[in-house]
């Protein structure tokens, strides 16, 4: 149960327990019926700390103080770092769909696919600026000047810019250079 399920088991007992007139302790399964709950519930939340007012053994009936069991069941509710491994799970699982949703939609963007949009990317620049740009610029330039200009030295040029950002490695100098700005 949830925090607000277990406000509502425990709102609807104690009205319940007030106008029935019901004493202060119950065994397991007039507390079972009184929080509309199974007594393999009651079991189990005993295993979990649920208070016993009497421990009558094996075979015979436990005795539940009513307003200490509430009084626990409240605590459990405002307990909000208690996650079972199934409510994990189940959380987990609802992340992953999630996830998986905003994927399909486009919203979100997995760092493997933007490597592999990133590497394409920089593919598809190289080959314009290795093959394209040069001849283009060339023969601008050439109509522009009135003269021919070799290609070759322009796309000498690319190549050594191509180089450079090859060798290029990841610095703190723009952090450094960003914290000298910073007032």
């Amino acid at each position: 149960m949830d925090s607000i399920e277990l406000v509502n088991v425990c709102r609807s007992a104690l009205a319940s327990w007030s106008e029935n007139g019901l004493p202060p302790t119950l065994n397991k399964r007039a507390l079972s019926e009184l929080l509309l709950v199974s007594e393999r519930s009651l079991t189990d939340w005993q295993q979990k700390g649920l208070p016993v007012e009497v421990s009558a053994g094996r075979g015979a009936s436990n005795e539940y103080s009513v307003p200490a069991v509430l009084a626990w069941l409240l605590g459990r509710a405002n307990d909000t770092s208690r996650e079972s491994a199934k409510d994990r799970l189940d959380r987990l699982r609802g992340d992953q769909l999630e996830r998986e949703m905003l994927k399909e939609d486009g919203v979100l963007v997995m760092p493997d696919d933007l490597d592999i949009e990133y590497a394409a990317l920089v593919e598809a620049a190289r080959a314009e600026l290795l093959f394209n740009m040069p001849d283009a610029l060339a023969a601008e330039l050439t109509a522009v000047m009135g003269e021919e200009v070799d290609v070759s030295v322009i796309r000498r040029h690319v190549e050594d810019g191509l180089s450079a950002l090859s060798h290029y490695e990841s610095s703190d100098d723009t952090e450094q250079g960003d914290a000298e700005e910073a007032p």
